[in-house]
């Protein structure tokens, strides 16, 4: 019996550890678990999320991506921003 090899990627975004867990869904199309680790030290975070079911697995990443991009440009800090915002 062949076993199958896990299907993941994990990656770095602004500085957050993203995993991703592709998972094929029984009628052929493509589910990802998500989790975004932040933070440094005692101060880090995880948020799970579940994104598909797409119709192929690029299509998958590609959703899943946008949605942690998306996630992660609403999470920003600014009282530790270096960048000075003029009115």
């Amino acid at each position: 019996m062949k076993t199958m090899q896990p299907d993941v990627k994990d990656i770095m975004i602004d500085g957050c550890q993203v995993h991703l867990d592709f998972h094929s869904l029984t009628d052929g199309r493509w589910g990802v678990g998500v989790t975004i680790q932040s933070g440094v030290g005692t101060n880090t975070t995880k948020q799970s999320f579940q994104t598909g079911p797409c119709a192929t697995h690029e299509s998958a990443e590609h959703e899943s991506l946008r949605i942690v991009i998306d996630h992660l440009g609403k999470n920003i800090d600014c009282s530790t921003s270096r960048v000075k915002n003029w009115s």
